[in-house]
């Protein structure tokens, strides 16, 4: 989720096309949102007035950042050495030869894609872990958040294969002249980074929140929360710019690239203060 800075400077900053795959896809994402909220609202209702503690906090901070880094390199490929390598700006009919040409490798992004998502989900229940011992509730809001953004970034993978489908279905080649499948293609092409940019805003949100938790641990160095909450604002300041069709900054595709890979390796090399940690938890009544 560190790849915001790919689409800076897109065409779908100044115009936008319209298409019916767009009502699909918010149905779906409001459907599974229901479903997450419904999931998380039943977790709170049987959960035991006694807060669970894991007795392994350094072991779960390690396979977190074992899942971040792994979720650093495989989005970096999927959505910024592919995607920039065959999508050519203001040229459907080259991106669509590029894509015919190495489809193997447009497919292996599109199964990158899916690990990152898998990947992201163990570690906002990782976060949710270790960071409840300093907020329970803004570490569940930063878990929800996150939910929602990988809700978002799963759906949006279905338009990043859609090119392709559109490209090489037989049923297609029959019915649409060459012209209007390029036209479906690049309507794919233009929806993808917008609703790219609108799970990355969620995802600001979480690192926004998990910076300010870290912050008040007591079991962090406080520069990874100040980075992660300088990230999350990025985020924000980066996809909504798209969204208004605004200018944004150059330097706010940076920032999360520092922040989250200093959070990754941390986490994959020290993890945490196992003694401060409890030392927090233990500090919690009922705990």
């Amino acid at each position: 989720m560190i790849v915001n800075g790919l689409f800076l400077n897109q065409p779908w900053r100044t115009s936008a096309a319209s298409c019916p795959l767009a009502m699909r896809f918010v149905r779906r994402v409001h459907y599974l949102m229901f479903l997450y909220a419904m999931a998380i609202y039943y977790v709170m209702a049987r959960e035991d007035s006694r807060m669970y503690m894991t007795k392994h906090p350094r072991l779960l901070a390690r396979l977190a950042g074992l899942c971040y880094v792994c979720i650093i390199v495989l989005a970096l490929f999927a959505y910024r050495y592919v995607r920039g390598q065959l999508m050519v700006p203001g040229d459907i009919a080259q991106t669509a030869n590029n894509i015919l040409a190495h489809e193997r490798l447009y497919r292996l992004s599109l199964a990158a894609g899916v690990v990152v998502v898998m990947c992201n989900l163990p570690v906002g229940l990782v976060f949710y872990e270790l960071l409840k011992v300093v907020n329970r509730l803004l570490a569940l809001l930063a878990l929800l958040f996150l939910l929602v953004a990988e809700t978002l970034e799963a759906s949006n993978l279905l338009i990043h294969i859609q090119p392709l489908l559109t490209l090489t279905l037989r049923e297609v080649q029959g019915a649409f002249a060459a012209d209007q499948k390029l036209a479906l293609a690049r309507m794919s092409n233009r929806l993808f980074p917008v609703a790219f940019s609108v799970s990355l805003s969620f995802f600001g949100v979480f690192c926004f929140l998990v910076g300010c938790l870290i912050l008040k641990a007591k079991f962090f160095p406080k520069i990874l929360g100040v980075l992660m909450v300088l990230a999350g604002l990025c985020y924000l300041i980066d996809n909504f710019a798209g969204l208004l069709a605004l200018p944004s900054p150059p330097f706010v595709a940076r920032v999360p690239l520092v922040a989250e890979s200093s959070l990754a390796l941390w986490l994959l090399i020290v993890g945490v203060n196992e003694e401060k940690w409890r030392e927090q938890a233990n500090a919690i009544p009922g705990a």
